[in-house]
């Protein structure tokens, strides 16, 4: 199980904003991007995305950007897999398995449900605070 760039690239913003000496501070994505080194247009998206889901405050116009939307011990990891789209599956990717017996892939899975509830753990106990 591999996180996506989208839940990555969040992780990293919300880190970079967090640890800004002013919280209240609006970020243009554009500058956002520069200071973290993520490409602008991707990087709108994900802002746009984790908006959507009430972990960013955003502010159209003058003056305007995004601003975390509450304090960064109140933003899971897990918060931001949801806003990514990116919730560990029940089972690993497969996709090296095709056609492999259903006995082998059934075990394969059954052997991942541990390490998947420890992912889940930790993405939902570990804040951006935590990171900083």
């Amino acid at each position: 199980m591999a996180f996506s760039k989208s839940w990555g690239y969040g992780v990293r913003a919300l880190v970079h904003m967090a640890a800004a000496a002013d919280p209240e501070k609006r970020w243009q994505s554009g500058e956002l991007a520069e200071e973290t080194g993520l490409p602008a247009s991707y990087l709108s998206k994900v802002l746009s995305a984790m908006a959507g889901e009430g972990l960013l405050d955003s502010q159209r116009g003058r003056g305007g950007g995004v601003k975390l939307a509450r304090a960064p011990q109140r933003i899971k990891l897990s918060d931001i897999a949801a806003a990514t789209d990116d919730i560990p599956g029940d089972d690993p990717s497969m996709d090296a398995m095709d056609g492999a017996p259903k006995h082998l892939t059934d075990a394969l899975g059954a052997r991942w449900q541990p390490y998947r509830r420890g992912l889940v753990e930790y993405l939902a106990t570990t804040t951006v605070a935590d990171l900083l």
